[in-house]
């Protein structure tokens, strides 16, 4: 509580005369102004170097062309050639593509449950959430503005205007005034000023229902006051001064939406006042910028705390650890985008000086007589002047350099090219330079990335608290429980999400298309490790990289969650078939990763029975059979899937063992139908009793019928492994000759 004091004179108040805390720290609206004015006064400076700044990025001219001409240089060269807007662009689609490459902007946790039962629901929310953010028609421009204001001046401010709505408005410092020694934290902003401009039907729309309007907290008599002293009107009932006398008259305009009072009277002037109470509450104040009387909303208390209304976007972290202390990307290149401007123009200039004809006429009779007669391709001079040859400096020789270092030290600061240059030895070599080289272009550094998610991650939380816990929800987000609904996600479990682990989800690759790329050719090289459903959502990234996620689903659609979980319980019921020796057919959509992950152990300890002797040869005889022919059939289907190839190659192997497993336990069965065909033919001959020996004939040819069968699903498999082979060396033949084509042009 110690930095709760008068900051920068502001009249807050912290403890009372009796040394104890004040329910609020704004004393009346006149202390309001007083605030408001002095944090005006010490943003005077700084509001001459956004408005510089602005001009810059909005293609204003170097020099002042009034000036110039009052000086005699009105034809010099006077040009804005746009590389401020540009890096602008450049800083600015990377942050576009932090949301554009996401299919969830958020993660929702559940605050109990088991994950298998809380996750499907969890994405599902997820998802959509997401659509109910992007199908607000100013998500995206709301988004630019955000990013464009934090990015060309250091800070983007995000805020609500109510605690309900759940859709946050967008400003700068020009909008929103803070104490300039405000630490870089919401929780040590003492007071935020908002200046705004309503319309007048937007005032009555607060006031509409005055009983429920004074309940909440507007000022209806001051709010009328306001609407009718700034109204301008031709209507019947006005004072002197043009302004409204009867505010029934002007109620009556606005509900008939009269087009004059509209055009007459755009905006009316406002200032927010958004003040930190002791306990860490933020008290809401509404008064009118222009001699108010008294504030036209007053709630003290009305956010539990400063994120739920405002949040502040940085683009670093300044100097001293303050709001006021950090730059944007305007004052970083400003100086530089001055001279290069100005640089350019005198080349300009030096060319054409260069490419005109000097003439000196010999006195001023022969200069007011000059002229020149044109013959086809010959002129003829009037008489008395002649041609002066004169050496002109090559002002490119010294400019050129000049700019050429500017611009790489420029686009060095700002992270917009490649630091390896066309005569410089890259660690790089053929596609990764090019990679390389595209994603210095246009990444975000790691810290700006990590200050920028923070607060993203804030704002996300906030607006998702905003829905689940809405009680007066408006009709999208009536639309969106009912759509989750639909989807088997009740309302209940909606309301219940522990709102506090809701994250916001990082784009791969920081901003950066071809980063991402990389990243994701990276993970194509360990995906065997993965499971299927891993293997199956980094395809499905791969394909939204390259068409986006709208197309996505033509190639590779998305699949659910309980995918997994549903394979899974259905290779345990396979298993559980195939150990009672049960032929079971295999199904080409099944994940047949999965099944192989679950099937190939249960073979395994089969053959580990068999050889230490712990089963009966004759009982395990029908399973292994089943068990290596459903595997051998699942395996080939796999094969198709490069990504499987671990788990190919580890099946073939354990099919090798149960093979010769197989061929032990034939051997097996052939030697104990031996011993007992010796003694039923003993006990035959004994009897004195001959019976044709017809079981050995049977015997073997039960063991060729096996034998033929195993060789020839031992071939498939062979086969369809040496065709994926084949099938991956083509593809890495077809991108060689793609890679050295694009080298050649």
């Amino acid at each position: 509580m110690s930095n709760l004091i008068d900051l920068d004179g502001l009249d807050l108040g912290s403890l009372d005369d009796k040394g104890k805390p004040v329910k609020t720290r704004l004393k009346d609206v006149k202390a309001a102004v007083g605030i408001f004015a002095t944090l005006l006064r010490a943003d005077e400076k700084s509001a001459v170097n956004r408005s510089r700044i602005d001009s810059m990025f909005d293609g204003v001219a170097p020099y002042s062309q009034s000036q110039l001409a009052s000086s005699g240089q009105g034809l010099k060269t006077n040009l804005n050639f746009g590389e401020a807007q540009r890096l602008l662009d450049i800083s600015l689609s990377a942050y576009v593509d932090l949301y554009t490459s996401l299919e969830r902007l958020v993660e929702v946790k559940a605050t109990t449950g088991e994950r298998s039962e809380t996750g499907p629901k969890e994405d599902i929310v997820a998802q959509e959430l997401t659509d109910l953010f992007r199908r607000w028609p100013e998500f995206h421009s709301s988004y630019l503005r955000l990013c464009t204001q934090f990015i060309k001046h250091g800070v983007g401010i995000a805020y609500f205007d109510s605690p309900e709505d759940w859709k946050f408005r967008v400003g700068g410092f020009a909008d929103i005034l803070i104490p300039r020694q405000s630490q870089a934290s919401e929780n040590a902003i003492d007071i935020a000023v908002g200046r705004r401009q309503y319309q007048l039907h937007e005032l009555y729309h607060f006031i509409k229902n005055e009983k429920a309007a004074k309940a909440v907290g507007w000022n209806v008599k001051e709010v009328k006051r306001v609407m009718m002293e700034n109204v301008k009107t031709s209507g019947r009932a006005y004072t002197s001064g043009n302004t409204f006398s009867d505010y029934e008259a002007l109620q009556a305009e606005i509900k008939n939406n009269d087009l004059y009072t509209g055009i007459q009277n755009p905006t009316v002037d406002v200032l927010h006042y958004w003040v930190r109470e002791i306990d860490g509450s933020v008290s809401h104040y509404i008064s009118a910028e222009s001699s108010p009387k008294d504030f036209l909303y007053k709630k003290v208390s009305r956010y539990d705390s400063p994120e739920q209304a405002y949040i502040f976007f940085t683009y670093g972290v300044g100097s001293n650890g303050t709001y006021h202390s950090i730059r944007g990307l305007g004052q970083r290149i400003f100086s530089h985008i001055q001279t290069s401007n100005r640089l350019r123009c005198q080349q300009i200039d030096g060319a054409m000086l260069a490419s005109a004809v000097m003439i000196q006429p010999e006195n001023q009779r022969s200069l007011d007589e000059l002229s020149f007669t044109f013959y086809g391709a010959y002129a003829v001079m009037s008489p008395n002047v002649k041609i002066v040859e004169k050496a002109i400096p090559n002002l490119g020789t010294a400019v050129q350099p000049a700019l050429q270092d500017l611009t790489q030290q420029l686009n060095l600061n700002t992270d917009t090219m490649s630091p390896y240059g066309p005569n410089q030895t890259s660690p790089y070599k053929n596609k990764m330079q090019v990679v390389a080289d595209m994603d210095v272009a246009t990444r975000i550094s790691g810290s700006t990335l990590n200050l920028f998610y923070s607060s993203w991650t804030r704002l996300m939380r906030e607006m998702v608290r905003r829905i689940v816990q809405v009680k007066r929800p408006d009709a999208a987000i009536k639309d969106f429980f009912d759509r989750c609904e639909k989807r088997g996600v009740e309302k209940e479990f909606i309301q219940k999400l522990d709102v506090a682990q809701t994250k916001a989800v990082r784009s791969i690759g920081n901003g950066s298309h071809a980063n991402r790329l990389v990243s994701l050719r990276e993970l194509q090289g360990i995906s065997g490790q993965f499971d299927d459903v891993g293997r199956r959502n980094l395809t499905r990234d791969i394909v939204s990289t390259r068409v986006g996620h709208d197309l996505a689903d033509r190639y590779v659609p998305a699949q659910e969650s309980e995918r997994q979980t549903v394979d899974t319980k259905i290779a345990y019921l396979e298993n559980q078939q195939l150990q009672q020796g049960q032929q079971v057919p295999v199904v080409s959509s099944e994940l047949h990763g999965q099944h192989l992950q679950l099937h190939v152990p249960l073979l395994q300890q089969f053959i580990q029975a068999i050889n230490e002797g712990q089963a009966d040869p004759q009982q395990v005889l029908p399973a292994l059979q089943a068990l290596y022919q459903h595997i051998s059939e699942t395996a080939q289907y796999a094969s198709g899937d490069p990504a499987l190839g671990a788990v190919v190659g580890n099946a073939k192997q354990v099919l090798q063992y149960a093979e010769e497993a197989i061929n032990n336990t034939m051997k097996a069965l052939e030697k104990i139908q031996r011993e007992q065909q010796q003694q039923q033919q003993q006990q035959i001959s004994e009897e004195g009793a001959g019976q044709p020996q017809m079981s050995e004939v049977d015997m073997k040819l039960q063991k060729a019928q096996v034998d033929m069968q195993i060789t020839q699903q031992k071939a498939e498999l062979d086969m369809a492994i040496k065709q994926q082979k084949f099938d991956q060396e083509q593809a890495i033949r077809d991108a060689q000759a793609a890679l050295k084509f694009r080298e050649q042009e």
